[in-house]
């Protein structure tokens, strides 16, 4: 494609609002989050609706350099080269593509107003304690799910044989001391407003680190190991490939 012919199917393209995609030979340069400059090599770019902006290189699924939603593009020919600058005021990001090649172009009007599922969150462990309370231990009987309180939403609430208030703070990932701290403000704040003086706290995740679990026992708080469900899973992770043997 020559210079003339891309430049106006680009411009027309950012009018019309469509994700435009070309594979060019170029040279990238950078300045705001730190100062780059990308010598010329065959790369992918990709212009999406909203005037971000991805560099990639043929390996990788990160792009090499970036621009964020709302910028502003500009497109002309220079000498032997066509040049887009894109420059982003309100995060201070300025980027400059040189391209001396095109070798494809393509751009296309896209419609997607759908949010990201994600299997597996908090919500998903919730709804299976609630589901499956002897994950938590023999005698724990859920109440209530997301119980409000000052400092948000308890995940699940409920009692043991001995008719003890538990509170069961779930997380889908490794339990840090910011969970701990989390799980004791809610068993505190349940006590002011239940007028007890005892609160189990319980930490449901796959994970814990060592000084999380250090604060838990310091606190009499417990850890059980309870993994998010992942109903859209294809494979066990953990199950060994030929090639690990």
């Amino acid at each position: 494609m020559d210079f003339e012919n891309f430049i106006e199917k680009t411009k027309q393209a950012l009018k019309s609002n469509d994700c435009i995609t070309f594979f060019c030979q170029c040279e990238v340069k950078y300045s705001g989050r730190a100062e780059a400059i990308l010598p010329a090599g065959d790369r992918i770019i990709i212009i999406k609706s909203d005037n971000s902006i991805l560099v990639h290189q043929p390996e990788g699924p990160t792009p090499v350099n970036y621009m964020k939603d709302g910028s502003k593009i500009e497109i002309k020919k220079a000498e032997g080269r066509v040049k887009i600058s894109s420059q982003n005021l309100k995060f201070k990001d300025y980027l400059e593509i040189d391209i001396f090649l095109i070798h494809n172009f393509i751009s296309h009007r896209l419609e997607d107003g759908q949010k990201l599922l994600l299997e597996g969150n908090e919500k998903d462990m919730s709804d299976y304690i609630y589901k499956n309370p002897k994950a938590i231990s023999k005698d724990f009987k859920p109440l209530s799910r997301e119980e409000h309180t000052k400092y948000g939403f308890i995940d699940v609430f409920g009692h043991n044989k001995k008719k003890e208030l538990v509170i069961v703070e779930c997380k889908r990932y490794t339990a840090g001391l910011s969970c701990v701290t989390q799980l004791r403000r809610y068993v505190e704040k349940i006590k002011e407003l239940k007028g007890v003086k005892k609160v189990k706290g319980v930490l449901a995740a796959p994970n814990i680190s060592t000084n999380a679990e250090k604060m838990l026992k310091d606190w009499k708080f417990k850890y059980v190991k309870v993994s998010p469900p992942k109903r859209l899973e294809k494979y066990d992770k953990s199950q060994k490939g030929l090639w690990e043997f």
